[in-house]
Order: structure tokens, then sequence, then C-alpha cells
């Protein structure tokens, strides 16, 4: 599988190189969620889709899995998901959970951090 990639041809010349790498991330972490991906994130341009939203109702009518992941985007985004570690080992799949540790890895080190 590649990585999920969204159309970035209406980003305004203003996003951040920082923005557009944590949207790379998130599309690699939700490679095989795509849906939680347009779930967070505008698809056209990096910015939360309805910031005002809490956690509780963007995770709304989720699995407890998708709800753990949309938690981990958040925290990735702007640290608002409030993710304790132990429901990571807990809760993902390990497909889920490797393509966790390869977000954070990829945010630390992203010469070192092999997508798939």
């Amino acid at each position: 599988m590649g990585v999920v990639m969204i159309s970035k041809c209406c980003w305004s010349e203003d996003t951040s190189e920082r923005d557009k790498q944590l949207f790379f991330i998130l599309s690699n972490l939700y490679q095989t969620h795509p849906a939680l991906l347009h779930r967070l994130l505008n698809p056209d341009f990096p910015v939360l889709i309805n910031p005002h939203l809490s956690v509780e109702e963007r995770c709304f009518g989720l699995s407890s899995g998708e709800k753990l992941l949309m938690r981990v985007g958040l925290d990735i985004w702007n640290s608002s998901g409030g993710i304790h570690f132990d429901e990571l080992y807990r809760t993902l799949d390990p497909f889920s959970f490797q393509k966790m540790l390869t977000a954070l890895l990829y945010l630390r080190s992203p010469g070192q951090a092999v997508l798939f």
C-alpha cells in the first residue's frame, strides 16, 4: 500500500512546512482509514475541520480503535487528543500501532522513518 495523498493544489502559499509535514504524517497514519483523515483535516489544505468540536464530538460514532487513532491524530496536530500511553498498545491492532509508531518516528527524525 502506498501513502494516501490528498490534493495539495489548493494549499495557500503561506501554508507552513510544518503543517505540510504533519498532513503528510497523518495521511500515512490514516492510510487504511482515509475517512478519519477527512474527518480531521480539510482535504485541500492542512487545517482542522470544525476546530471548535470537542474530542468526544469529533469521535462520535467511531469504533474504539478509530477513536484512539483520531485522538493520536489530534495529539500529533495540536496536542489536544489526550492520549495515554497504555491505550496505544492495549487498543490498537498491530498494523495501526506500527503506523502510529512510524508517525512518531517521522516527527522526531524524518530521515529515519520508513513509511509503509
